[in-house]
């Protein structure tokens, strides 16, 4: 799972359009305006402050148009950014490399999946060494550090299990909850803890640019409101977002 389109707030239907890359770039990434190449859209970066204001995310790589080559890794067809005659004459169809692109914008429903550091890896997910009586604090083994208001916790197994919680006070083994879980934490509950919340949300993305990564500590991020967040089932969490439209052309 990668990238997708999740449908529109406003109802309008996906506008797709096959642009020139300006790098290599694989089905289901976020791709952004090009600056300085010789394209029109490439693969989003990391982001580089807080909030980014570096990159203009243009929409997600759909398909590729250009010799389209299935890459085990992305799990999807990669393009081939193309800067010779050589290479545009042997492309098919002939000419530069285009992509299909659905364009994002600030109503566009984005559906993602969350992993740790890359697709494929799950976000953690780990059992509580020290509960509370409160439904405020639990501790789990190390992982990476929360971040204040903006991190959450899912409870998986235990007599909370199916409740959410937004991480108030972010920590690497200590959470910290102001709305309690409404029954007392035990020792062996598990919880999945995640660098995302509903509602306003600080996010980065994997190394791959094909999805939302869990783990960063979010000192630079890009604003988006989370419409939906699941962080049930292992393997498979996600969340379906809209961007802000300080990101956006």
């Amino acid at each position: 799972m990668a990238f997708s389109f999740a449908g529109d707030l406003s109802g309008a239907a996906p506008v797709v359009k096959k642009l020139q890359i300006a790098a290599d770039v694989y089905q289901g990434q976020l791709l952004c305006w090009d600056a300085d190449a010789g394209g029109a859209v490439e693969p989003m970066v990391a982001a580089a402050a807080g909030p980014d204001t570096a990159s203009r995310i243009a929409g997600i790589c759909t398909g590729i148009v250009t010799s389209p080559a299935f890459n085990a890794t992305y799990k999807g067809d990669k393009g081939t950014y193309d800067t010779t005659q050589v290479a545009l004459v042997a492309n098919d169809p002939v000419g530069p490399a285009l992509a299909e692109v659905l364009l994002v914008t600030p109503t566009t429903l984005i559906k993602a999946p969350i992993v740790k550091d890359t697709i494929g890896t799950a976000p953690e997910r780990k059992a509580c060494t020290t509960g509370s009586t409160d439904g405020l604090t639990f501790v789990v083994p190390a992982i990476d550090t929360t971040v204040s208001n903006y991190s959450s916790a899912y409870c998986s197994a235990g007599a909370n299990r199916g409740q959410y919680r937004k991480i108030t006070t972010g920590a690497v083994a200590t959470q910290t909850v102001l709305v309690p879980f409404t029954y007392d934490i035990a020792v062996g509950d598990i919880f999945c803890i995640a660098n995302i919340k509903e509602g306003l949300a600080h996010v980065d993305l994997d190394t791959q640019f094909q999805g939302i990564d869990s783990s960063p500590a979010l000192t630079s991020y890009f604003v988006v409101y989370v419409h939906e967040l699941n962080l049930e089932e292992a393997g498979k969490e996600y969340a379906i977002f809209t961007i802000s439209p300080r990101h956006l052309l």
